[in-house]
């Protein structure tokens, strides 16, 4: 009989390894408003000027960690906010990119005649766009400079012996755009500190140009112009 029982133990023990254990289930995949967390190291551009970037694509559950050390941003947010975000970054983070600045510095001034006398010894077409944006009959070239940096580089330059400008050109956007950190642009006189015209965080698109108009009021007989055209690209490699 111990036999019988012992040969029944062993059969149980046997059918009991051959029954198959069903598969645990799946864990779900998270949903559109699960909340996810992402992570993006950058390798060309500056975690820190990408901040800006992601704040207008985070939902109201969403937050955005800078890690400076590793050059990384830490995205918390619904997966639907994560999806646009992750490829935005990748957009944004390219190889550095050659820029130049045109600066032209211009003297703007009204006829004191009738009719009025128009002189402008700047090129055709500028002259033309000035005297449509701006209500001067004459424009007189003080400067003029072709300014080429790359993206993230400060850019010091001495227009001449009576201006200078500096400033830090930022990344170029998807939108085909570059700030310029901190543009500052000064006059100096014999004898006297510089006087500061411009300081200003400057957001400018490729291959337009900006007009800044210097003047103590818009009735103001004459007026300081800062001409500012961004491109891409270096003077030399154009060629």
């Amino acid at each position: 009989m111990p036999t019988v029982r012992r040969s029944l133990v062993s059969l149980l023990w046997a059918l009991a390894l051959t029954v198959p254990v069903p598969p645990a289930a799946p864990q779900s995949a998270p949903g559109p408003r699960d909340v996810v967390t992402r992570a993006y190291t950058f390798k060309y551009q500056k975690a820190s000027e990408a901040v800006v970037l992601v704040y207008p694509l985070l939902s109201s559950k969403g937050t955005v960690e800078l890690q400076p050390g590793g050059n990384t941003l830490v995205i918390r947010d619904t997966l639907t906010a994560v999806q646009k975000i992750m490829p935005a970054l990748r957009a944004y983070d390219h190889p550095l990119r050659s820029l130049r600045l045109e600066v032209y510095v211009v003297k703007a001034s009204r006829a004191t005649v009738s009719p009025p006398v128009q002189h402008s010894d700047l090129p055709e077409d500028l002259t033309k766009r000035l005297r449509g944006l701006f209500a001067y009959d004459s424009f007189q070239k003080q400067a003029q400079a072709q300014l080429a940096g790359a993206e993230g580089e400060w850019v010091v330059y001495e227009l001449g012996p009576d201006y200078k400008v500096s400033f830090r050109f930022g990344s170029l956007t998807e939108d085909r755009q570059v700030k310029l950190s901190s543009f500052r642009i000064a006059r100096r006189e014999e004898g006297r500190p510089e006087t500061v015209l411009l300081h200003a965080n400057l957001m400018l698109p490729l291959d337009h140009t900006t007009s800044l108009g210097i003047a103590n009021s818009e009735s103001s007989p004459e007026a300081l112009m800062v001409v500012l055209t961004l491109r891409e690209g270096d003077a030399a490699a154009r060629k």
